[in-house]
């Protein structure tokens, strides 16, 4: 605020502001859209909304307003940081396994969220209606740093734990599926690592705190909450612009890692793995974009376990390794072949059982060592 009592909003509180109203309008789609108001996107918008408070205050704090901000409210981010990473939890496993019911260690996360609601109610209290203030200084320092010690906590929990689970699932998708595009979560493991990163430098800022050595407060504070925005632009871009969100595949039984090992190789492995080259080279059922463990299954009449099982013994390979490596080998056959020259790279990559453009460069790059296009270029 200016001497003449007007408000100057800058490039980064402008930023904040943007990020804020932007938070507030991609919570509300995931709370009050009827495709999108499932159980983990309701956690998802309780994360969202709790960083949407911390940008607010941000705001507020940038532009030299909290003494127009009631105590209440001014305080209100310090209490609800603990939403952020249980609210994250929840939402990946919630999105992972929709049907999952909580363990007595993950209900936690509520307890968390539960105490940091007394400590501000407490502290509110205290303010409103204390008029010692020793005992309000003495209230204040020690309910804020209890929140802050929970919030940290919570963020070294919960986060690892949603990280673990997000390779989980990944692992499940490789075992399972030919094809990966739209499925990945990829964005999330990145998303989570980079709120750990947060959560570390909240760690080191509260360690200066507790040490009185807090000169660089308000730069390690800026620069979470420049982190915060950029999240925020990071999740809506890969939920709503780029990630097809009703693709994921929800984990209702077990990883085909944990079904193969209770199944012991029987003598008729060989038998299968011979169906299942015959399968290959063939019928060449690789060919099928939507190719899965299960049809493969079907059609070789054992468990999808066992299937799994026999790709790893004999091939030292995942699902998805096994069928992209002759995917791989089709492409490469088809672009030496006259028959297929007048097809693009990426027309013949199409023909051979792939959909994605990135995943077919990716996976022919850790094949062969080399992109598609210089490939051709080296046999033409």
């Amino acid at each position: 605020m200016n001497a003449e009592g007007y408000i100057e909003i800058g490039f980064f509180s402008g930023i904040i502001l943007m990020a804020f109203f932007h938070g507030i309008l991609l919570a509300s789609i995931f709370l009050f859209h009827k495709r999108l108001n499932a159980k983990s996107n309701r956690f998802l918008a309780l994360s969202i909304l709790g960083i949407c408070v911390i940008l607010g205050y941000e705001f507020v704090f940038w532009l030299s307003l909290e003494d127009y901000v009631s105590i209440w409210i001014q305080y209100l981010p310090i209490y609800i940081r603990t939403v952020i990473p249980v609210g994250i939890f929840y939402f990946v496993v919630f999105l992972i396994q929709p049907k999952h019911k909580l363990s007595k260690f993950e209900k936690l996360g509520f307890v968390f969220i539960g105490i940091e609601i007394l400590l501000h109610i407490i502290y509110t209290l205290v303010s409103l209606f204390t008029e010692n203030l020793v005992i309000e200084e003495i209230t204040e320092t020690y309910t804020i740093m209890i929140s802050w010690f929970l919030s940290i906590v919570c963020g070294l929990i919960f986060l690892p734990m949603a990280l673990k689970r997000v390779n989980t699932y990944q692992r499940y998708l490789y075992n399972n599926y030919s094809t990966t595009h739209k499925k990945s979560l990829g964005w999330l493991k990145t998303f989570l690592i980079l709120l750990l990163i947060i959560v570390c430098i909240t760690t080191v800022s509260f360690i200066q705190y507790w040490l009185g050595h807090d000169d660089e407060g308000d730069t390690t504070f800026s620069i979470i909450t420049l982190a915060f925005v950029i999240l925020l632009f990071w999740i809506s871009y890969f939920l709503i612009i780029y990630y097809n969100w009703f693709e994921i595949v929800p984990i209702e039984h077990s990883d085909a890692d944990k079904a193969s090992n209770q199944n012991k190789l029987s003598a008729n492995t060989s038998h299968y793995y011979g169906k299942l080259l015959t399968l290959m080279s063939e019928e060449k059922i690789y060919e099928d974009v939507n190719l899965t463990l299960d049809k493969i299954s079907e059609k070789l009449q054992i468990s999808s376990g066992y299937v799994s099982q026999i790709i790893k013994e004999n091939e030292q390979k995942n699902f998805f390794e096994f069928i992209n490596f002759y995917r791989i080998e089709a492409v490469k056959k088809k672009l030496l072949e006259d028959d297929y020259s007048n097809y693009t790279i990426m027309g013949v990559a199409l023909e051979s059982g792939f959909n994605s453009k990135s995943t077919f460069n990716a996976v022919f790059k850790k094949f062969t060592n080399e992109t598609p296009s210089a490939f051709k270029r080296r046999h033409a």
